[in-house]
């Protein structure tokens, strides 16, 4: 990233963050920061892995990245730039947090507005007690709130993000889906649709994910399909406790009932959740999503990556399992006005997902027979 393209994009946020006031200067001011920290600390990865003082497990783990980033250029048509192509140790169990909001009866997230981002249903902190700090001002505003940890982001192709620790603890599997979900936000990114972007870059991480093991682990695939057809589970029954809850939220009821009826609906979700993850191996499970308590930003956070997903497996399997066919396709729906694209998607997302046609596909086009 050149010196003139970084000193342009952090003026701009600073002017912004000057036009909207003292608060929005100050969370403007702990983002560049936290962006620059990272931007002048990584090193090559290359650099990394010829210093005699690099232990033996940070290089395995970093010559697996490069193997993953590779692959995603050139077997998955991803973008081919110096993106995790670094590395920067942040000294933190995560690089971000992030606050996500909702008001007490609706799950309508609350939304944040930036310069170059748009608005996006979540607020991001490089510290965990600036993002703590800013969630309790929100629960003064009577709003449901969650702060969730956050491995990897993407600046969408203004920055040359690097690999960090916080992504290297993840299995190798779960590393290639990271890095092939940030990679793809640099296709397309459609400012102020969090739920589009998310699934998007959530297809791409599960499709890549499944022709890399194919590739490289094929006697790890079908362990990855009974964790997707788990997820699919999963997601089905947040999307039924959502749809009771917005019946509830709409109904004339007093405050005081909805409260109660609310509380009843999570705690038969979690019920049925036990009773769900019977059905799946023993060692696939969701239990750590239960840990904290649940409530409308849990609910509207975790449905932004999942609720639309299988419209663009529907996209991937109209462009005949075709990387850049596909994203020329997504690509092309930013063209549509904001209703008609979300009537497509909405459409397209009620496909039964269907993972045994999708391995066909991926393994035709791989000429992996």
């Amino acid at each position: 990233m050149r010196t003139d393209k970084i000193i342009a994009i952090l003026s701009f946020t600073l002017l912004a963050g000057y036009l909207s006031g003292c608060s929005t200067l100050s969370y403007y001011g702990q983002s560049i920061q936290g962006q620059m920290n990272l931007l002048l600390n990584r090193e090559s990865i290359d650099d990394i892995l010829a210093q005699p003082e690099t232990s033996p497990e940070l290089k395995l783990s970093l010559q697996q990245a490069r193997s993953i980033r590779q692959y995603a250029s050139a077997q998955l048509s991803l973008p081919d730039n110096k993106s995790y192509l670094y590395y920067v140790d942040v000294k933190r169990p995560y690089v971000v947090w992030n606050v996500f909001a909702a008001p007490e009866f609706s799950l309508n997230p609350t939304n944040w507005c930036y310069p170059i981002a748009g608005c996006v249903s979540y607020r991001g902190y490089f510290a965990e007690e600036d993002a703590i700090e800013q969630s309790e001002e929100l629960k003064l505003q009577n709003l449901d709130v969650h702060v969730g940890g956050i491995a990897a982001y993407s600046t969408l192709g203004w920055f040359d993000d690097p690999l960090m620790n916080t992504m290297l603890h993840w299995r190798q599997r779960s590393l290639a889906g990271l890095i092939f979900h940030e990679l793809s936000h640099q296709v397309i990114y459609i400012k102020s649709e969090t739920g589009f972007n998310e699934a998007f870059s959530s297809s791409v991480e599960r499709l890549g994910t499944i022709q890399w093991l194919l590739a490289f682990y094929p006697t790890e695939l079908d362990a990855y399909i009974a964790y997707l057809n788990a997820q699919s589970d999963f997601r089905d029954l947040l999307l039924q406790s959502r749809e009771k809850l917005i019946t509830l939220y709409h109904s004339s009821v007093d405050e005081e009932l909805k409260r109660n009826e609310k509380q009843f609906i999570i705690e038969q979700m979690q019920l049925d959740y036990v009773a769900l993850k019977e059905s799946w191996p023993k060692n696939i499970h969701f239990d750590r999503w239960f840990e904290k308590p649940i409530n409308n930003a849990r609910l509207t956070s975790a449905m932004t990556y999942l609720n639309d997903i299988p419209a663009f497996y529907q996209l991937f399997i109209e462009a005949e399992g075709n990387w850049a066919d596909f994203y020329d396709t997504v690509i092309a729906l930013e063209n549509l006005e904001p209703e008609d694209r979300q009537r497509l998607i909405e459409n397209k997302a009620k496909s039964e997902i269907d993972y045994v046609t999708l391995v066909k596909l991926i393994r035709k086009n791989t000429d992996l027979d």
